[in-house]
């Protein structure tokens, strides 16, 4: 079963998105930085992403184990929050991101 773990949606102005979102759907903040801002929402997470620091928008697939991160495709990632991702591009040019949390991320990702 694949769980979408966050939308990852590209902005000019963090603040201003982040207003925007969380008036217009009751989204909460669980997560904060200068190039980033997670939101929660009743059935997923929204990642607010500075145009200026990021290449493309996605979607994200949360990844259980480490090692079911995609090793023939895609490109990996390791974020500044110790999270990995593999992005990897569908034929249309959208991307995918696997996602894999250590536990201590889970804490802060997933029980925000």
């Amino acid at each position: 079963m694949s769980i979408v773990d966050h939308i990852a949606i590209m902005v000019d102005d963090l603040l201003v998105a982040e207003k925007w979102y969380m008036n217009n759907l009751n989204a909460i903040v669980t997560f904060r930085d200068k190039k980033y801002i997670r939101l929660s929402v009743d059935n997923t997470n929204i990642a607010l992403i500075d145009k200026k620091h990021y290449e493309h928008a996605h979607f994200a697939i949360l990844v259980e184990n480490k090692e079911d991160l995609p090793t023939n495709e895609g490109k990996v990632v390791e974020h500044r929050d110790g999270t990995v991702g593999v992005y990897v591009k569908d034929p249309f040019g959208n991307y995918l991101e696997y996602i894999w949390y250590s536990d201590n991320q889970k804490e802060v990702f997933l029980n925000g």
